[in-house]
């Protein structure tokens, strides 16, 4: 009975660790898009075919900016919310598949609750076994963007509407991409929406050059 309970829970291990992808994509959508991916979709498939049998999940969180479209919730109270969905969702699935290597990839308002789990400013912050886990953390248009910043891409010189502090670091800035150009009007001071709506199209390639001298 000893043998084949050892058997069972063996074989019980080898079916959880074949279900744990290599390649493991996180994605968080922009303000007011309906759950899923947003215009981070895009390069999360890019990823996904550069990489066979990655799996990828959408952050869960409000996304809304107090519009009654996505239920009135506050920008700040969406993006903390967010934050917290992020730590949660990496951390549970590190556990659950210890050698998955992660990919962040946030979109605007989902660039930002990244933005806040891996270099900290909204309360929840990845930390330990799920934050080595994460090789790659790719952030468009994030309204957290000032300039200066040693991950930042992009012709800005300013900063978004919600940004980090003067003299702010990252402990984790090797790993991040963060992308924004100066007509942006939610990552920088522009008044064109369509450069916000841009950046896979514009940095899709670029940034993902970045992620493969990340990834194993």
């Amino acid at each position: 009975m000893k043998l084949i309970a050892a058997a069972a829970l063996s074989f019980a291990g080898a079916a959880v660790a074949q279900g744990c992808a290599k390649v493991y994509v996180f994605g968080a959508r922009e303000t007011t898009v309906s759950p899923g991916y947003g215009s981070a979709g895009a390069l999360i498939n890019q990823i996904k075919s550069a990489y066979p049998g990655t799996g990828s999940e959408a952050i869960v969180y409000p996304a809304c900016g107090g519009q009654s479209s996505c239920g009135g919730m506050a920008y700040d109270a969406s993006a903390s919310k967010g934050t917290q969905a992020v730590v949660t969702a990496v951390t549970n699935y590190n556990k659950r598949c210890p050698d998955s290597q992660i990919i962040l990839v946030g979109y605007s308002q989902g660039g930002q609750i990244m933005d806040n789990a891996v270099c900290g400013g909204a309360g929840a912050t990845l930390s330990g076994s799920a934050m080595a886990a994460v090789k790659a953390a790719i952030f468009m248009g994030d309204p957290h963007n000032i300039a200066g910043l040693p991950y930042n891409v992009g012709t800005c010189k300013a900063q978004g509407f919600s940004p980090r502090k003067q003299g702010f670091t990252c402990a984790h800035a090797s790993i991040i991409q963060s992308y924004c150009d100066a007509a942006d009007p939610y990552c920088c001071k522009g008044n064109n929406q369509n450069t916000h709506q841009g950046y896979v199209r514009e940095y899709g390639s670029q940034a993902m050059a970045f992620i493969k001298s990340k990834v194993k």
